[in-house]
């Protein structure tokens, strides 16, 4: 099974009060993966680079707020995502409010109709469009005991993953310019369940349950805005 580290920008901070702080995408724009809503939903980023299959695992992850790309020191784990189910678009460039596949009206405003912003163009555009939705009780964002999010660097440095693998993986191509955009990371299978039960330790997760009803909210910024220095 193809099991993958997603690379995006590094994620906004937000605190809610009586829940903390929780680390989003920025909400001017389409917002994938979408974490306000029970499943969390992915249907845009890196959406054709990999191969889509029930029951994987996708960890995004972002560089840290010191770190430029190409050259990450950091991977801070914003999502373990475990793919539940795959729905197919109609037509591949737009999609209704009343469409099966939308599940809120929140989640077509802030989600599925920043499709324009992904138009599938040309002759060798693809054919399908798929909305990847994440199993409920098993997808969450991990967060330390400070509620700041979790560097993987170090724990794939453990497992023989160097820092240098990860780079020429993620975000350098073969004359070590940038990869634009970044390439997904193929996890094998030992890895994938390593990473996961790692994550699934964390002192804090929080589910698409918790999030839901929470966006949009009025808040205001954390501390540590994007990561921990």
């Amino acid at each position: 099974m193809y099991n993958y580290i997603l690379y995006h920008p590094p994620r906004k901070c937000l605190y809610i009060n009586e829940m903390g702080q929780v680390y989003h995408d920025s909400f001017s724009g389409n917002q994938d993966p979408y974490i306000w809503n029970s499943p969390f939903l992915h249907s845009f980023c890196h959406i054709t680079q990999i191969k889509k299959e029930i029951g994987q695992i996708i960890f995004w992850a972002s560089r840290g707020e010191k770190d430029s790309y190409p050259y990450f020191d950091h991977l801070f784990c914003d999502l373990v995502f475990k793919v539940k189910s795959l729905h197919e678009w109609q037509d591949c460039n737009d999609i209704s409010i009343n469409d099966s596949i939308v599940d809120n009206y929140p989640a077509y405003e802030n989600h599925y109709k920043w499709v324009k912003q992904h138009l599938f163009k040309g002759v060798k555009r693809p054919k399908k469009r798929i909305t990847i939705k994440a199993c409920e009780k098993s997808s969450f964002q991990p967060q330390n005991e400070t509620q700041e999010l979790i560097d993987i660097v170090p724990f794939l440095k453990g497992k023989g993953v160097s820092i240098e693998q990860l780079r020429n993986s993620i975000s350098l191509n073969s004359n070590k310019r940038p990869a634009i955009p970044s390439r997904p990371l193929n996890l094998n299978e030992k890895t994938t369940k390593e990473l996961y039960d790692y994550l699934a330790s964390s002192k804090r997760k929080l589910y698409g349950i918790d999030l839901m009803d929470k966006y949009p909210l009025r808040g205001k910024p954390a501390h540590n805005s994007t990561y921990p220095q």
